[in-house]
């Protein structure tokens, strides 16, 4: 008889359904939501609405995240900003998924980097693609470090705008955190640096004295916990919700 594998999530709810749903013919796993985090859209500020009504004096958007693309079309909709206006501009995007989201709303994708952190998004856009003192907009979350509008700034007029914000959940599911601290788990699922913070608030682990079984979604995430001390078991090979289950299969069925 096959053994079941314990999965906890801690992605937003809605990232967690979709993974639940990539792993339901694999009948011996036994899979836990438990968000940390989640995110809204920003309501617009003068600020804000003063960068977006003048978008076409910009010469490039920059997106970081699924999130970013999705909470700033929504953004720029509720100012009726002319469409027309963003159509003209370059739009560059960390990764498949990021990409796919601005093909979703409707926009060419110009320039797609593949690697999984800032610093090697940065290095490729100022290497690759952006141009002398152009107009670069980069539209992120409130909790996103300013690392990649100050490497853009080195060589272009880099405006960051932000779009959505990201909410600590501060009283998440205790039985599913009592199945971590009984070491009842296989694997514990991270997708951002936010939540693997909040993680540690909440419960206080200290990194020489609680083992974590993690799979993180990717390197930016993995440096940021193994800067904090712990070990990351696992780092998807593609950082994205399919790679999450692929990985999930690959060392659990």
């Amino acid at each position: 008889m096959v053994q079941n594998k314990t999965v906890i999530s801690t992605q937003p709810a809605e990232q967690a359904v979709k993974l639940q749903a990539l792993l339901q013919n694999s009948n011996n796993i036994m899979f836990y939501s438990m968000p940390l985090i989640e995110t809204k859209i920003l309501k617009s500020n003068p600020d804000t609405e003063q960068v977006l009504k003048t978008i076409r004096s910009f010469n490039r958007i920059v997106f970081t995240s699924k999130r970013g693309v999705s909470s700033f079309f929504k953004l720029v909709k509720s100012l009726n900003i002319n469409g027309e206006d963003i159509a003209n501009l370059q739009f560059a995007a960390i990764g498949a998924a990021t990409a796919g989201e601005i093909l979703k709303n409707g926009y060419e994708v110009h320039y797609i980097n593949q690697g999984n952190t800032s610093k090697e998004f940065a290095a490729y856009l100022i290497d690759d693609v952006i141009k002398a003192n152009e107009k670069i907009l980069l539209p992120q979350g409130n909790l996103a470090p300013d690392f990649l509008l100050n490497k853009l700034s080195e060589k272009a007029n880099c405006t960051r705008i932000n779009v959505y914000e990201t909410i600590k959940i501060k009283n998440p599911d205790r039985e599913i955190l009592n199945l971590i601290e009984k070491n009842s788990y296989d694997l514990l699922i991270f997708t951002s640096p936010s939540a693997f913070d909040n993680f540690l608030e909440i419960t206080n682990y200290q990194a020489d004295k609680k083992g974590l079984k993690i799979l993180s979604i990717g390197q930016t995430t993995t440096n940021f916990i193994e800067n904090k001390g712990f070990k990351v078991q696992i780092t998807a090979k593609k950082s994205n919700i399919k790679g999450l289950a692929d990985e999930i299969i690959e060392n659990l069925v």
